[in-house]
């Protein structure tokens, strides 16, 4: 028969068969084992991960940075010390106030005006180099015409004429008060800023840098003075030199007369 028990007796127990007092649940792995780690140390350890990378990287940059920033500074040093060549060659400094001149580039032509070719049927310069050579020395001529006409004088012989043919210079009757006049011809350039006794390169400065105008007309007084260089294309086509001439009103009569000295100088085709 079996023995009836009663609410009070006691029962047999088994480990884990009865939660613990308290109604807590019993912990995972079982009672001894140690509890799982929390997730907020998880993510401090991840963190701390994260900041020794940047660190590294940042290290990493920096070291790149200082040997781009040395190799730079071997290529400045290396530059510095390479000798000036022509065509990479320092700045010259100038006599006052160490100012740098401009150098002329390579290859620029160096030649002066006086050694640039000259075109055909161009004449030569006239400068200090120039040597002219006597031709004839205070020559009178003396031009007469009727009231308004003309005569002619050429300068390479010197003679006087009543045509324009070779002409240099042309004589003009003045009328009434209107004076006498003296006119160059086509081809030829004078000065009438000349003077009596003149040299002949004083001359060819004067007619460089007080031309007289095509057309021009100069007034005939005595004490005048002109200077002219003959035609030099009519000189060449003739073979004859290329002159220059001083010439001078000396006198001018109460008919209208007018007396001139003049002296010529070949100018050799350089």
């Amino acid at each position: 028969m079996s023995e009836s028990r009663g609410p009070n007796d006691a029962q047999p127990t088994f480990p884990g068969a009865n939660p613990p007092a308290g109604g807590g649940a019993t912990p995972p792995g079982g009672p001894g084992r140690p509890a799982a780690a929390r997730p907020g140390g998880q993510g401090l350890t991840l963190l701390a991960l994260g900041v020794a990378g940047l660190a590294l990287l940042l290290a990493f940059g920096s070291a790149v940075f200082a040997w781009r920033a040395i190799d730079q500074a071997e290529d400045a040093k290396a530059i510095a010390l390479k000798p000036a060549t022509v065509g990479d060659r320092a700045p010259a400094t100038g006599p006052a106030g160490g100012q740098p001149t401009e150098s002329a580039p390579a290859g620029a032509d160096s030649a002066t005006p006086d050694d640039t070719p000259r075109s055909p049927g161009e004449a030569p310069p006239l400068d200090a180099q120039t040597v002219y050579r006597p031709r004839y020395e205070k020559q009178m001529l003396v031009l007469k015409a009727s009231c308004s006409y003309s005569m002619y004088a050429d300068l390479d012989e010197p003679r006087t004429q009543n045509d324009e043919n070779g002409a240099d210079i042309r004589f003009t009757r003045g009328c009434g008060n209107d004076p006498s006049t003296l006119r160059l011809e086509e081809g030829v350039e004078g000065t009438d800023a000349a003077g009596p006794g003149m040299t002949p390169q004083e001359c060819a400065d004067k007619i460089r840098t007080v031309l007289i105008g095509e057309n021009q007309r100069v007034p005939v007084r005595k004490g005048t003075a002109i200077c002219i260089t003959t035609d030099y294309s009519d000189a060449k086509a003739h073979g004859r030199p290329w002159r220059m001439a001083l010439v001078e009103v000396v006198a001018v009569a109460n008919d209208g007369a007018a007396t001139l000295q003049v002296t010529g100088w070949d100018i050799p085709d350089a």
